[in-house]
């Protein structure tokens, strides 16, 4: 107990290299107290006690070493649901070998020397026992130890803020992070209670037909407009910014622009400075979703880590039958909110993620935005044409730390509150890489002829201030509207449109400009069309304007809708 206790501390402390704080610290403890759970049973055991307890020290030695091995290169766990794609990994399991260490025999120290030690131990305890006659006291001193660690071990998982153990398990958070709260053991598992629940949750066929019945007689129809087809057969660039607030664009600091190239991009194109984005419980993975799917997040559940395996429809299964082919490109860990699997089944035929890169300066968060999307612009190049690339950027994430390459604005980020003034200078960093990124795909002559999409994926959380030309309020709507820029292929006149749009739209509306019709299920439509449905004046009211009659009671039953569909995996069958 005690040994694979101070293994978990250190695979805590050393490896995940966890901040010291209350919530590590509850799972530091619970770390502990899980190790102990583990061999409360062998205190009942009678016949080959000691094999089974170093059987079970094996077991836990070897998943430390795996969830140490692979951390050290996808900075997260593995998970149970990852045997689903065990096939799929011939390409990193060389690079993963190669991180193996001989110091990490150390996890199997205890282990042998148990082997060593468990006849001389053995034969001590009995003649201990055959002295003192210690059977009686050790019956009252099990039940004693395991009311003890019982105790405390339920008193490790009382709910610490946000990371309660029912949100852990219902909400979905990363391996990583529960083991954060709860230690590794017990974030195993979590993992697997979801991985059971999701494969053995169904509806039944009444249930499955009333809802194929909703979606057939609620289905909005796919309507036509001045610009459809007006990027037929180009390519498709998305380009998902963090922490992209509408209200940093066409404003100055300092008689500087903080975003230059985005402020020229929205001149001329079409422009949606109030476009609203959809946070559930998956946060940033949660605007992936509903910008690929057209579906509404959960608000109790992160859809990519519970429901990744999922068969979603979606942008890039809409666009392959035309001939397109589907790359997502991203600077951080591929097992990040589970994007390495739920991507695929969004129907993204490749990944780029942080082992696609070469190394270079951290900047918040992952690979620094100006590597990034340097590299990002020659793997487009290459990517087979007609393309979607969908990009997304990572350096204005928190805690907006700037470095060398970040600072241009000249703030002082002591004469502002919190995280204001390093905010500024990274989301202008990330606007200047923007540029360079565009003057290179210009050179590769994939600008002018590509369909190009800039917006956010949620607005930053800052208290209110004012720098520059700037006066920011979280508590108005500020806080929930990001901008969304269309640039049309070959087509420089710009225009913009107020108070319309939300993320939930997007994918509608790139189906719409390239003139491909679906038979998917859509909850949003295309920003452009002609015709205004119910459907679409509810969905411009889904954050930040209040819903009054039919729309309310049509927009909760889509919702509720989305929902099912989603815990249920009825995509193939809507």
């Amino acid at each position: 107990m005690l040994a694979l206790g101070v293994k978990l501390y250190f695979f805590s402390t050393y490896i995940t290299k966890v901040t010291w704080s209350d919530q590590y610290a509850n799972g530091i403890t619970c770390g502990y107290l899980s190790a102990a759970f583990v061999f409360l049973p062998l205190l009942f055991v009678r016949k080959h006690k000691n094999k089974l307890a170093i059987i079970v020290a094996l077991f836990f030695a070897c998943l430390l070493l795996i969830d140490t091995v692979y951390y050290s290169y996808y900075d997260s766990l593995p998970t149970i649901g990852l045997l689903n794609i065990i096939g799929q990994a011939d390409s990193q399991g060389p690079a993963i070998l190669g991180l193996l260490r001989l110091g990490y025999l150390w996890y199997f120290a205890d282990v042998i020397l148990a082997l060593v030690l468990i006849k001389p131990i053995g034969k001590l305890i009995k003649r201990l026992k055959d002295r003192y006659s210690l059977n009686r006291a050790n019956v009252i001193g099990s039940w004693a130890v395991v009311i003890v660690i019982l105790a405390a071990f339920l008193m490790s998982l009382a709910p610490v803020g946000e990371g309660s153990l029912n949100i852990a398990i219902d909400k979905g958070y990363d391996t990583a992070t529960s083991s954060q709260y709860y230690g590794i053991l017990v974030a195993h598992a979590v993992d697997i209670i979801r991985f059971v629940e999701q494969e053995t949750a169904h509806l039944s066929k009444q249930q499955e037909k009333s809802l194929v019945e909703w979606v057939k007689n609620n289905k909005p129809a796919q309507t036509t407009d001045s610009l459809s087809g007006i990027a037929k057969g180009k390519n498709i660039i998305v380009i998902q910014v963090e922490s992209l607030g509408g209200f940093v664009i066409n404003q100055k600091i300092n008689d500087k622009e903080v975003t230059p190239t985005l402020d020229k991009l929205a001149s001329q194109s079409q422009f949606f400075p109030n476009d609203q984005f959809l946070l559930g419980a998956g946060h940033t993975s949660d605007t992936d979703f509903v910008a690929n799917t057209s579906y509404f997040p959960l608000s109790d559940a992160a859809i990519f880590v519970r429901f990744g395996r999922d068969n979603f429809t979606g942008l890039p299964k809409a666009l392959i039958p035309s001939g397109y082919s589907a790359y997502a490109y991203h600077g951080f860990t591929r097992n990040f909110w589970n994007r390495d699997v739920a991507l695929k089944s969004l129907g993204y035929q490749m990944f780029y993620a942080a082992d696609n890169y070469p190394k270079g300066e951290i900047i918040n968060m992952g690979l620094n935005d100006g590597d990034f999307l340097s590299k990002t612009a020659e793997y487009i190049k290459n990517q087979p044409k007609p393309s979607l690339s969908y990009v997304i950027t990572l350096s204005s994430h928190v805690p907006f730390a700037t470095t060398d390459k970040s600072k241009a604005l000249g703030i002082n980020r002591q004469d502002y509150d919190d995280q204001v003034g390093g905010y500024m200078e990274t989301i202008n960093y990330t606007d200047r890489m923007l540029g360079k990124f565009f003057e290179k795909l210009k050179s590769e002559n994939l600008y002018d002829d590509s369909l190009i999409l800039v917006y956010g994926d949620h607005t930053p959380v800052l208290p209110a201030f004012s720098i520059g030309t700037i006066k920011y309020d979280p508590e108005t709507v500020q806080a929930k509207e990001v901008p969304l820029i269309i640039k049309l292929p070959n087509y420089n006149i710009g225009k913009t449109f107020e108070k319309q749009g939300t993320h939930i739209d997007i994918m509608p509306t790139i189906l719409d400009l390239v003139g491909i019709k679906t038979n998917q299920l859509m909850f949003g439509q295309s920003l452009f069309a002609s015709s205004d449905k119910a459907l679409k004046v509810c969905s411009n009211q889904l954050i930040a304007f209040p819903t009054k009659g039919g729309c309310k009671t049509m927009l909760t039953d889509e919702k509720d809708k989305s929902a099912t569909i989603i815990r249920y995996n009825q995509f193939n069958n809507l």
